[in-house]
């Protein structure tokens, strides 16, 4: 894992709105992950560690062994963890080679507390994730 830069974050929606300050203040709290295709961002019944934010690359989303949803660039994954604080439900495994960038989830508090406006939208992302998923 290694730091991410600014400009790669700046290209991403869900910080799009940030400026160049903030975006240098999230870099901090933010890791660089890289999966090759077939190997797992997460496994169904782990605690959770980290929530993603695919740069490149897809991924398949597979409940009890069944693809409940294709992700790709941009979108968020590992979020239901913020608001249901409970084992990982489902295993996100990469469908090609992914980056992205991942906050280590120990970390989330802290981030409330320094830019709150993040998690707000990322729980709002998993409010949505949830409808989507029955759940």
């Amino acid at each position: 894992m290694s730091a991410v830069d600014v400009d790669r974050l700046a290209k991403l929606p869900l910080f799009g709105e940030l400026d160049t300050y903030d975006l240098g203040q999230l870099a901090g709290w933010l890791v660089d992950i890289e999966r090759r295709e077939g190997e797992s961002l997460m496994e169904q019944g782990a605690m959770p560690d980290l929530l993603f934010v695919l740069e490149t690359g897809t991924v398949d989303v597979l409940r009890d062994g069944e693809r409940v949803a294709s992700l790709g660039p941009g979108q968020v994954v590992g979020e239901i963890s913020l608001i249901e604080p409970q084992r990982r439900t489902a295993t996100v495994r990469a469908t090609s080679d992914v980056r992205a960038v991942a906050l280590p989830l120990e970390r989330l508090d802290e981030l409330e507390g320094e830019m709150p406006e993040i998690v707000r939208k990322l729980r709002w992302i998993a409010g949505k994730r949830l409808e989507e998923l029955g759940g």
